[in-house]
């Protein structure tokens, strides 16, 4: 049974990829013109709300990019804090389940557009 609905999905997205094809190649220089700006403008609506706006001054050090580097203010669990675990030892454990034991911090998370790589720092 399970085959068969995934069967139908991929024989249902084959189709759709056929007909988005026959629609792109049907277009015009001037309507194929307008949609591959319409699919860029919305390919850097999706990548700035993912990864933050394009940081002119950052150069990628994996691909000595320039003007494609996207940096955001990210929180990142970083390790287990100390006044966590003393609390978690003098409540019996009962705060882990209100706080946990990890312990956050801020940090910068960048990535190249240009080499699809993302670090922190």
């Amino acid at each position: 049974m399970l085959g068969l609905i995934l069967l139908l999905a991929a024989v249902v997205f084959i189709v759709a990829i056929y007909v988005q094809k026959r629609r792109v190649d049907a277009m015009s220089p001037e309507e194929l013109d307008s949609y591959e700006h319409a699919l860029a403008v919305s390919l850097d609506r999706r990548e700035e709300s993912e990864f933050g706006p394009i940081t002119s001054q950052m150069i990628c050090p994996h691909c000595a990019g320039r003007n494609c580097v996207r940096t955001m203010n990210v929180k990142r669990k970083v390790g287990v804090s100390g006044g966590k675990a003393t609390a978690a030892l003098l409540t019996g454990g009962v705060s882990l389940l209100a706080v946990g034991l990890s312990r956050k911090e801020k940090m910068t998370q960048a990535h190249c557009s240009n080499c699809n790589s993302t670090w922190s720092f």
